[in-house]
């Protein structure tokens, strides 16, 4: 599938709680067959990213996802853009430089685009600083309001080691997903023990009880932080 990174951009969001991430997340996630073509790919916005013609860009980070299930992609791009001028000021910038048109053409030849989306933050509890390892859990919310007001109610109280987000899903994406959970740490351990901490805590149990009639959990992944380009 070949298409060009700039689908890594996306929509605003409506923020509910606590929010300092970006108001737009996309991804474009891919299937890297060797660590050559994983190297090839960073090296590709590397080389783009430390010429002049990268000025202005929005911040863009790229996982490896370690274990996930039936999905056959092994990295997701993102992008993160503080408004849609942000978004279509960074588009502009690749479109009109031969530097990125260049980064373009080698991506495009050294993996193998998989899927894209946009993801909208609609709730965030604990540390909102970059994480290098984290999970994210994909749901099939049957009630969108119900399933957010919910977990927020469980995190009210709770104190995580790291961060978590609620994203719903705007564009695209995992077929049946509404929305998704990153739950990220400084390490593994942190990571399971947010989870489980707040699943076992009074306010997650009580969720529990109330879980299976607004939201259906899809899928788990593994994920860590590869590489940052901040925003310039």
């Amino acid at each position: 599938m070949k298409k060009y990174l700039l689908t890594l951009l996306s929509l605003p969001f409506l923020v509910l709680t606590q929010l300092n991430a970006a108001p737009m997340h996309a991804y474009y996630c891919f299937n890297a067959s060797s660590l050559e073509s994983g190297n090839n790919f960073v090296g590709a916005f590397d080389a783009f990213y430390n010429s002049s013609a990268s000025k202005g860009i929005s911040t863009h980070r790229l996982y490896a996802f370690e274990l996930n299930g039936e999905y056959n992609f092994t990295h997701c791009m993102v992008g993160e853009h503080e408004s849609p001028n942000a978004y279509e000021k960074t588009n502009s910038i690749v479109q009109s430089s031969s530097e990125g048109l260049q980064m373009l053409e080698t991506m495009n030849s050294t993996v193998t685009w998989v899927m894209n989306g946009a993801g909208t933050p609609v709730a965030a509890f604990g540390n909102q600083e970059t994480n290098r390892i984290g999970a994210i859990i994909d749901i099939h919310a049957k009630d969108a309001n119900t399933f957010v007001a919910e977990v927020t109610k469980m995190m009210e109280n709770s104190s995580i080691d790291g961060s978590m987000i609620i994203f719903s899903e705007t564009f695209t994406g995992i077929k049946g997903r509404t929305h998704y959970v990153a739950i990220s740490s400084s390490s593994l351990e942190g990571v399971l023990s947010n989870l489980n901490g707040s699943l076992s805590s009074p306010e997650g149990k009580n969720y529990l009880k109330r879980a299976k009639k607004f939201r259906k959990v899809m899928n788990t992944s593994l994920y860590s932080l590869v590489k940052s380009w901040e925003a310039k």
